[in-house]
């Protein structure tokens, strides 16, 4: 019994402390002089508050999980002492534990988010809102490319059709015509030097607005459903034994892809899509100015043509593009997955040990 009024001490001393502790930071770290508040002002008038709207409708129900795998990991421990199993009652134990720091999760959750998604990026980026800034810059590379897009194809749609136009010339009198070979282009050699770069280019562009939408829709899902599909949900799958391991995966997923990805996009299109946008831009500038109105399709004719220019310089900024769009994603994403996999390990991989220790038990 002794052993029992203990662990129910322990218990009431880590809630009561962890209560205490939520309860003092929750109402000042978004005070006007709160290190949050201070840190990253765009937290604690945007995300903070959607984060205390659902965590009041999941609260009483985490508080109530959390109780319960404690109660169930004293029954294991009470268990381990009337049969005098060393094992039960350190699994019992180890079980207390985990309930213990589930308490303390839940009780300052408010303020574990207000740490991990509202310091953590200020500290990195600055009192710079990291989602709005990945998702202006995004949304600014879209609508170049777009624009970029679109005029490559009217103009070389309009170059292709002159390319196909032939030429052929008949001398006619009342008894036969005589007419040169058909299939002469005056217009043939502009493909080379306009319209294929340009059709190519303009694949390019596509190929690159699909991948600025993959990832602008993939940032903008994690910024709604980060907390409420993700990390919330963890936090009660994490406090039993069976869900510890998928409770911990979930909550790896939230600060994985809710926290880090979108701080490492800000970061990496602050230092790349400014110079590629500017290149797009310029290009699409150039095309407007020559490639419309009469005698446009002379911007074509001869290598140093302007618009075969414009093309020639649009390539040169590819690959800073290509870089700003395809390569840092990629790496961004891997960096994430592998944030995700190594706090899964740690948040929820006391669940592989606890399943291993209680099939040893049985």
């Amino acid at each position: 019994m002794k052993y029992y009024l203990v662990l129910v001490a322990v218990f009431g001393f880590f809630t009561a402390m962890g209560i205490s502790h939520a309860s003092s930071f929750v109402t000042q770290y978004c005070s006007s002089t709160g290190q949050v508040q201070i840190v990253a002002p765009w937290y604690c008038s945007d995300i903070n508050i959607q984060a205390q709207n659902v965590w009041s409708q999941w609260e009483p129900l985490a508080l109530i999980v959390a109780f319960l795998s404690f109660l169930l990991g004293a029954v294991i421990f009470m268990a381990g002492i009337v049969s005098k199993s060393s094992r039960i009652r350190n699994f019992g134990v180890g079980e207390i534990y985990e309930s213990i720091a589930s308490i303390l999760i839940v009780v300052a959750f408010l303020f574990i988010a207000a740490t991990l998604f509202g310091l953590l990026p200020g500290v990195v980026t600055g009192p710079i809102n990291p989602y709005d800034t990945s998702l202006t810059y995004i949304a600014n590379t879209i609508n170049t490319t777009s624009s970029l897009a679109s005029r490559l194809f009217i103009i070389a749609s309009l170059d292709r059709y002159y390319a196909s136009i032939t030429t052929q010339i008949c001398f006619l009198n009342t008894l036969v015509s005589v007419c040169t070979p058909e299939g002469f282009r005056p217009f043939a050699f502009t493909i080379l030097l306009w319209y294929w770069p340009a059709w190519a280019l303009m694949q390019f562009m596509l190929d690159a607005l699909f991948t600025l939408y993959v990832q602008y829709y993939f940032i903008l899902f994690f910024l709604y459903a980060g907390m409420p599909v993700f990390l919330i949900p963890g936090v009660i799958l994490r406090a039993f034994l069976p869900t510890r391991g998928v409770g911990g995966m979930m909550i790896a997923i939230a600060i994985g892809f809710f926290l880090v990805m979108p701080v490492l996009f800000s970061i990496a299109y602050y230092f790349t899509s400014t110079s590629a946008i500017k290149g797009l831009s310029n290009t699409y500038a150039t095309l407007t100015q020559y490639g419309a109105g009469t005698g446009a399709q002379a911007g074509t004719l001869s290598p140093y043509s302007p618009l075969v220019l414009a093309i020639t310089n649009a390539n040169s900024v590819m690959n800073g593009f290509w870089l700003s769009i395809l390569f840092f994603p990629a790496l961004i994403l891997a960096i994430a997955y592998s944030v995700v996999i190594n706090l899964a390990l740690i948040i929820g991989g006391t669940a592989k040990a606890g399943s291993t220790a209680f099939m040893r038990l049985v």
